[in-house]
């Protein structure tokens, strides 16, 4: 079982468009139509919350390369942009981890998967997609 990945995602995704696709990997639980909505919801969650991640780790590259040559001193202005842009994308990938934790919350309500006592429901989520994957 390996990691989640944007392209595993996206796979995951344009196969679970197809209705008959999607309630097989439902077919454990009970109603697998009434549960297409919020696992779709789960997977574009997961999906915005990797692409965040990633771009917050590009965006900090970007930063400590530009930081290590700059001069001693007061920053350029090209500094403080990707100083600004650092600060935007992390926001971004806050909000995108909130989504990310609501939709996983509903998804294990909905199917009443178990959770451990120090689990979290995405991690529940995650782990089940990586099975379904």
């Amino acid at each position: 079982m390996g990691k989640l990945t944007l392209a595993g995602l996206d796979a995951l995704q344009a196969r679970l468009q197809d209705d008959d696709a999607c309630d097989a990997a439902l077919a454990a639980f009970a109603d697998p139509a009434a549960l297409r909505a919020p696992l779709r919801e789960l997977v574009a969650a997961q999906q915005r919350y990797l692409r965040a991640e990633h771009e917050v780790g590009q965006v900090a590259d970007i930063l400590r390369r530009d930081q290590k040559y700059a001069p001693v001193g007061r920053p350029s202005v090209h500094i403080v942009q990707l100083r600004k842009q650092q600060a935007t994308v992390k926001q971004a990938a806050l909000i995108a981890r909130q989504v990310l934790a609501q939709a996983a919350q509903t998804f294990v309500r909905v199917t009443a998967l178990p959770v451990k006592p120090k689990q979290s429901p995405s991690d529940v989520a995650g782990m089940w997609l990586q099975a379904v994957k």
